[in-house]
């Protein structure tokens, strides 16, 4: 064959080849780099001081951060509820949620004060994670809750009168009565100052109910302080 047509051919099977190349690139997906969102997880138990475990207690996730105000000039805190969880039968929970580099803190609060049994507990104070989270690790956040001094005594009351009585609930929703007088025989009247009610009890009955005026604010049994108002704890090391 000559050399001239030798030629011809591979300069042909080199067009071909560069074509082929060309076409298999301009085919293929573009590479992106795909960034997964940074997440937290939050793990732990909740006990009270006797060693029981508590269940079906509400732990929420709190994010806090700056938010600043040019007219009037002015900077305040923003709090955000990111997310809750109940603990279950065990007392355990999970809290897993995504980490927003516009927050600058982060807390667990071991309460809801729709849902807290404040007769029985005194309220907890929040754990601040911030330093675990921005570490990317897991962290590790028990909480023992303390019992309120006049739990015993309520819980006394409570089993004498059975939990399912007008008593027993009454004094599960409001805890001790600030005072207790005498009102004609067989009598007492049950005082809740807190609350602005008064019960007469005559047995194991109420027979009155009576308001003696705004309830009160604070955190004692029957009505936890408005959020935000205890100090953060430092959670410890995992």
């Amino acid at each position: 064959m000559p050399k001239k047509s030798l030629g011809r051919d591979a300069a042909r099977i080199a067009a071909v080849l560069a074509a082929t190349v060309i076409t298999s690139l301009a085919v293929q997906p573009p590479a992106y780099s795909v960034q997964r969102e940074a997440v937290a997880i939050v793990r732990g138990v909740v006990k009270d001081t006797t060693g029981a475990l508590v269940p079906g207690l509400t732990v929420r996730l709190i994010k806090t951060r700056t938010v600043y105000s040019l007219r009037p000039p002015r900077s305040q805190e923003q709090g955000v509820d990111e997310t809750r969880v109940r603990t279950g039968p065990e007392g355990a929970f999970e809290l897993e949620f995504p980490i927003d580099p516009t927050f600058h803190a982060y807390f667990v609060r071991f309460f809801d004060p729709k849902l807290f049994d404040a007769v029985k507990y005194r309220l907890p104070r929040d754990l601040d994670i911030t330093r675990h989270v921005e570490a990317g690790r897991t962290v590790q956040a028990n909480m023992v809750l303390e019992l309120q001094p006049t739990w015993p005594q309520v819980k006394a009351l409570v089993d004498e009168y059975g939990a399912a009585s007008p008593l027993g609930q009454i004094l599960r929703t409001l805890g001790l009565p600030t005072r207790r007088e005498a009102e004609g025989e067989g009598r007492e009247l049950w005082h809740f100052e807190a609350a602005g009610v008064s019960y007469l009890v005559d047995g194991d009955r109420v027979v009155e109910t009576r308001r003696t005026g705004a309830a009160t604010d604070g955190d004692g049994p029957g009505k936890p302080a408005a959020e935000g108002e205890q100090p953060a704890e430092q959670v410890d090391e995992p």
